[in-house]
């Protein structure tokens, strides 16, 4: 896919939450890119800070300890941690949409699925009732949810967990944002499952042209689906790249134990690798760089002294001293 221009630009966000125990630093100087049509994968073990990076930029981190204390979010250059919460409300939903990583706690469970759909329509666009419904059948259609006519008038338990994941990115699409973030959004779903929500997301987006921030634990589904690829560590970006530098010239120790992680068709092996230990505390973090006491390449230095960015050439760029030239 060719370049277009930055659709989002996510530069030196730090995202805390202040706790009665101390403050958590859960997204410790991020900068991303995503390009205007493509999708780029944000992956890394949970607690990486993926998912409150995306909270961050859709702005919903009101009622919690969480705050944005440094940074810019922009969309198409605005700075839209400088609107008010009015002012987000009227983004979120319209110019961005976001998919949960559970459909069952997301949907309103005594609320009509037809009903839900029709009020983000009417909260964004001037459409009767009517209007509403009529662009909430032919969403859920273009899902390949069965007896759509039947469905808008049937509550969230009534459907199954592959139904209700197809009715978060209908409501998730239908005022036909710019930007969809994707939290997940098949983890809870059986594998066959898993591929038909995939294909239905990249078929919307060819039709509707959103540009989606796919965040998952799932490389093969990187692989599969992605442009380009953010891997997250301890709440910042440790590497990225296009999808064919990051899988086939990997230059973070991290991103390697990620990928060696994953199970190879054909290949008959009696225990998975895994990176050893795990995510260190966000309020006791190591010094130097953060993945030193998991990575088998650690030397002193690594001990000692947290790296920057370095360029590896095609916007490929690793946090990692190997890298030094």
């Amino acid at each position: 896919m060719e370049t277009g221009k930055n659709i989002l630009e996510i530069k030196n966000l730090h995202t805390y939450f202040f706790t009665d125990s101390g403050v958590v630093k859960s997204v410790d100087g991020v900068d991303i890119e995503l390009r205007e049509g493509t999708t780029l994968g944000i992956v890394g073990e949970s607690g990486s800070g993926k998912s409150v990076t995306a909270l961050s930029v859709m702005g919903l981190l009101m009622g919690t300890t969480g705050k944005i204390v440094e940074g810019e979010i922009l969309l198409d250059g605005q700075d839209i941690t400088k609107l008010s919460d009015e002012e987000r409300r009227k983004i979120r939903g319209n110019k961005i949409s976001m998919i949960f990583q559970e459909p069952m706690t997301s949907l309103n469970p005594v609320m009509k699925i037809g009903d839900q759909i029709v009020e983000a329509i009417r909260m964004h666009q001037d459409k009767s009732k009517e209007e509403a419904r009529k662009m909430t059948i032919e969403i859920l259609k273009k899902t390949g949810l069965p007896r759509v006519e039947r469905l808008v008038d049937e509550y969230p338990f009534q459907l199954s967990g592959g139904q209700r994941q197809r009715v978060m990115i209908a409501m998730a699409l239908v005022c036909n944002p710019r930007i969809l973030i994707a939290d997940e959004p098949t983890t809870a779903l059986d594998v066959t499952i898993q591929a038909q929500i995939i294909d239905l997301m990249n078929h919307l987006q060819k039709e509707i042209g959103t540009s989606i921030l796919f965040i998952t634990h799932d490389l093969g589904v990187v692989a599969e689906t992605c442009d380009d690829v953010v891997v997250m560590y301890c709440g910042r970006v440790v590497e990225k790249g296009n999808v064919y530098d990051i899988f086939d010239h990997t230059a973070h120790p991290y991103t390697e134990g990620l990928l060696n992680s994953i199970p190879k068709l054909g290949e008959h092996v009696e225990e998975l690798d895994s990176i050893p230990g795990n995510v260190p505390n966000p309020k006791y973090m190591p010094k130097g760089c953060k993945f030193a006491p998991r990575c088998p390449y650690a030397t002193e230095r690594c001990q000692e002294e947290e790296p920057g960015f370095f360029d590896l050439g095609n916007g490929h760029l690793s946090r990692c001293w190997r890298c030094e030239k």
